[in-house]
């Protein structure tokens, strides 16, 4: 049918006159019948590229994955991967509120609350990392619920991963390659390079701290003043960690950082 198609497309293309009129079977019906077999391959590449960025027909699915930062799990079944990457492209815009978020983290199954920081309080000191317990502590007994040795704290999510890099530098000074002859000992020379994970500082200006908010269990608030006193720390499966995080960084509000008070177990 398709090569009917491109064949009709070709005669009507033909100048008017009986003697563009092709018979069956002779050398212009040929031609014309091999010009559409061609013209018919270059028709199913093109419609290949239209449903290139549909998740649900795409011949790229792996790739379409990744532009959308949609983990690629090797156990689900295609039809369920199209079906999850579709829900996420086709997903409408929501506004990026704190009820917003919190009821999108919680459809996702992680108990877990959003906190304002306002009226503004230094993040530090509910960022800031302890250990819960240390040795010869009068929480740290044999039977005690809470007696092992745990950090404290949480961590900011701004804006996903990201990466730079350094040489790894092969000779140092008073190294084990730093010796006479050694072709090695020279200034620079390196074997390859290190990716090193960009960490963000705490906000020390106050003016900033209105732009953190938390995400974690219960809070308590001054009762005079409204302010955040405590937080306490939400429990998330490890194995989730990524989509938590994916999560909050699709839906937070502009210009803002995620402050996490999580246990990843």
């Amino acid at each position: 049918m398709s090569n009917d198609l491109m064949k009709r497309v070709s005669v009507k293309s033909l100048p008017k006159g009986s003697a563009w009129r092709p018979k069956k079977g002779a050398g212009l019906d040929l031609f014309l019948e091999g010009q559409s077999e061609n013209s018919e391959r270059i028709r199913i590449e093109l419609e290949k590229l239209s449903h290139l960025r549909d998740p649900n027909s795409t011949s790229i699915l792996s790739d379409l994955e990744k532009e959308f930062g949609v983990l690629t799990n090797p156990n689900l079944t295609e039809a369920t991967r199209r079906a999850q990457l579709s829900a996420y492209v086709y997903s409408q815009p929501k506004t990026g509120s704190k009820d917003n978020l919190q009821q999108v983290l919680n459809d996702a199954g992680f108990n877990v609350q959003v906190h304002h920081n306002d009226p503004a309080v230094d993040p530090n000191l509910f960022l800031s990392m302890a250990f819960n317990m240390v040795a010869a502590g009068y929480n740290a007994y044999a039977g005690r619920a809470d007696a092992f040795a745990r950090i404290s704290g949480g961590e900011l999510v701004v804006n996903g991963e990201i990466f730079t890099q350094s040489p790894a530098y092969k000779a140092q000074a008073n190294g084990t390659e730093m010796f006479a002859g050694n072709t090695h000992a020279v200034a620079g020379y390196h074997t390859g390079y290190n990716q090193n994970l960009i960490t963000y500082a705490i906000p020390a200006n106050p003016a900033n701290w209105p732009f953190v908010f938390f995400v974690g269990g219960n809070a308590t608030r001054d009762p005079v003043t409204g302010a955040l006193t405590a937080i306490a720390t939400a429990n998330v499966d490890i194995n989730r960690e990524y989509d938590f995080e994916r999560l909050i960084l699709k839906y937070k509000p502009m210009h803002t950082w995620a402050a996490i008070l999580i246990n990843f177990i």
